[in-house]
């Protein structure tokens, strides 16, 4: 048994099985019954992508296993109508709780980038929100959009206006620390 004991490879399999399901989903073809925005049955994505996230948590082969299609989700859903937000968000949470993959979690940040140009307050909302729990894996990542959260504390809504600023406190560094405060 290669040294795994019983419940490893039972994960193993289940591991392998919600990927199998999720790229069914991700790639099936157009069903009227079950699209919603253009989107083949988002519910049953965000499900899949719930379940990997608690399957990948603190478990590295898992996380492995589930990297290609979290990638996949990530670049081939469309970000313009709510549905699409939903799956990403989802995603996005989904690689930032399994165990690292650098390439994954830059995706991600930069998709949590993307939706701080989003005009809806609860999508920038949820961004910052991300970003905050993202900025201690990868600071770096988040340093990226630098510009995009200092135009979130000129914003119109004051709860985006704080999360932005509690963000930017926590960007601040040596090499920054002018900009910032201006």
């Amino acid at each position: 048994m290669n040294g795994m004991g019983r419940d490893d490879m039972s994960m193993e399999k289940c591991t392998e099985a919600e990927v199998k399901s999720l790229k069914d989903v991700v790639n099936s073809p157009y069903a009227p019954e079950y699209n919603i925005s253009g989107i083949t049955d988002p519910f049953l994505h965000i499900r899949l992508l719930r379940v990997l996230r608690i399957l990948g948590h603190g478990d590295a082969d898992a996380s492995d296993c589930m990297n290609d299609i979290l990638a996949q989700v990530a670049t081939k859903i469309e970000s313009n109508k709510n549905v699409g937000n939903a799956i990403l968000y989802k995603c996005v949470e989904t690689i930032m709780s399994i165990e690292d993959n650098s390439g994954l979690r830059v995706l991600a940040i930069n998709i949590l980038g993307r939706f701080l140009s989003n005009r809806g307050n609860n999508i920038r909302y949820v961004a910052l929100n991300m970003l905050m729990r993202a900025i201690t894996v990868d600071t770096q990542a988040v340093q990226r959009h630098q510009a995009i959260i200092l135009e979130s504390v000129k914003d119109s809504d004051a709860s985006i206006r704080k999360r932005a600023l509690e963000l930017v406190y926590l960007l601040v560094n040596e090499s920054n620390v002018k900009s910032l405060t201006k």
